[in-house]
């Protein structure tokens, strides 16, 4: 954390999001309590459908996967995050949104090819 960093919890829900574009800082959690970066992402994600495949640039990995939101509630979730920006947000995943679109760049193998095997019309999982 640097000193110029404020990190405020932004609630989405029951689910809680520290995401600092400063530090690139990520917390995720619930009830006061931290909570596993997998089951926030699902919390938040867990309905949104894959779209595309994309090779990436500038990007953490080879692969960004694109996610569209189930509605347009569920597209506000992305404000939690900032955008534009790569923010690793569990082991082996990094996340970025430019509003609308959720990307997903995950960097371990193992999470790469579960994330991706599905086909097309798949839901969020980060394990």
């Amino acid at each position: 954390m640097r000193p110029e960093c404020r990190h405020n919890v932004t609630w989405e829900g029951s689910t809680g999001v520290v995401a600092c574009s400063n530090c690139g800082a990520v917390e995720w959690w619930s009830d006061g309590r931290p909570l596993d970066p997998a089951e926030g992402m699902a919390r938040l994600f867990g309905r949104f459908e894959l779209v595309a495949r994309l090779p990436s640039l500038r990007s953490p990995a080879p692969e960004t996967l694109a996610y569209r939101s189930p509605s347009r509630r569920a597209t506000a979730r992305l404000a939690v995050f900032p955008p534009h920006q790569w923010l690793l947000v569990a082991d082996g995943l990094w996340l970025s949104h430019d509003g609308a679109t959720l990307l997903l760049c995950p960097t371990d193998p193992i999470l790469a090819a579960n994330m991706s095997s599905a086909g097309r019309h798949q839901e969020v999982r980060t394990r």
